[in-house]
């Protein structure tokens, strides 16, 4: 690494330095400077994490939601559930609020109001983001079920 410092020191030095010695000096002070690659790749681990779990929570959701939602359709007409209708109308009322509303407001009262006294952001980034995700997949699930004929 003593190359690119001395190359930044020398560019550093002139006067009136070029676009590329000005975009090779914010550069060197983006990544180098102070050992801030480690950060990148820190940072870049912690969304690799949230991803995975957010992935996870949303899946699992929304299979549940989507089959509870199918299961209700599905029926027989006069042959209906009331718990299953209740847990119907509980999913369709999460799909309903959770696609209709901002990612980053969701995020926003789950980390500032929800879990305000919690300090573990990275689980509630997670958290939040694969509810918002299990909205989606639930209602991608419930269309692709509901498009077959029941024979």
């Amino acid at each position: 690494m003593g190359f690119f410092t001395q190359l930044y020191e020398t560019f550093g030095a002139l006067e009136d330095p070029g676009f590329w010695q000005e975009a090779y000096m914010n550069f060197y002070r983006a990544w180098f400077e102070a050992d801030r690659w480690k950060q990148y790749f820190q940072g870049l681990g912690t969304t690799i994490q949230v991803t995975v779990m957010a992935l996870l929570i949303g899946v699992v959701l929304g299979v549940v939601v989507a089959m509870i939602r199918t299961a209700h359709d599905q029926q027989r007409p006069g042959q209906h559930n009331p718990l299953l209708g209740i847990t119907n109308l509980i999913c369709k009322v999460y799909v309903t609020i959770i696609r209709g509303t901002p990612m980053m407001v969701q995020l926003l009262i789950m980390g500032l109001v929800i879990f305000a006294s919690n300090r573990n952001k990275t689980l509630i980034g997670a958290l939040s983001l694969g509810i918002n995700s299990g909205a989606y997949v639930a209602e991608i699930i419930r269309g692709g079920l509901m498009s077959l004929d029941p024979g």
